[in-house]
């Protein structure tokens, strides 16, 4: 995976993890999917252009490895996508670079994506 097109998608909802990353391929980007932050951080960080997390999750939350990708990989784009509207100012400043609500538009996703990637 080239790391400048490559997504990973953090997520403990199965469901929703696949819904992404199908919707994201779509989108013509490579995509990963983990279940939870654990199994991303195992997974090397550098190859991903891009990090879209769910805040709920088990043993280490959305503004937990918020905070350590911040402190990490500082360039590293994060996108917080949750069910919970209210978390926003704290994922904000925990150093997402964009939130999503869910359930969110394809064309916003796709818009905030490519955003991230720098490619509008």
């Amino acid at each position: 995976m080239s790391r400048r097109r490559a997504i990973a998608v953090i997520d403990d909802d199965a469901l929703v993890r696949s819904g992404l990353a199908r919707l994201i391929r779509s989108f013509g980007l490579e995509v990963g999917v983990f279940g939870s932050a654990a199994s991303f951080l195992a997974s090397g960080v550098e190859a991903w252009g891009c990090v879209v997390t769910d805040i709920h999750m088990p043993e280490i939350s959305g503004l937990d490895l918020l905070r350590r990708l911040q402190a990490s990989h500082p360039d590293l784009p994060v996108v917080v996508v949750t069910a919970f509207p209210d978390m926003r100012d704290q994922a904000m400043a925990a150093g997402a670079r964009d939130f999503l609500e869910k359930p969110c538009a394809p064309d916003r996703i796709e818009a905030t994506l490519k955003r991230m990637l720098g490619e509008v």
